[in-house]
């Protein structure tokens, strides 16, 4: 029972300063130095978002067999 108020104590405080501090540290920097690639890369068409860069891309060599289109779902 004596080691059990160490080991509760050390979980607390590492769950906070890791779990917690640590992830919104990272997110928060990284949404400061990269904002367009840290929130998808979405493209814009009249103010609304249509896709992302990152899905779609061109794939030119023969060896690729197709990409994904980006885009909106069209309901047939």
């Amino acid at each position: 029972m004596k080691t059990m108020r160490p080991v509760l104590i050390s979980l607390i405080v590492f769950y906070n300063t890791d779990g917690n501090n640590l992830s919104l540290a990272v997110t928060g920097n990284c949404s400061a130095v990269f904002p367009a690639q840290a929130n998808g890369s979405i493209i814009l068409k009249d103010g609304k978002p249509v896709g992302s860069a990152l899905i779609g891309q061109p794939f030119d060599h023969p060896k690729y067999f197709w990409g994904r289109l980006s885009g909106p779902r069209v309901s047939l």
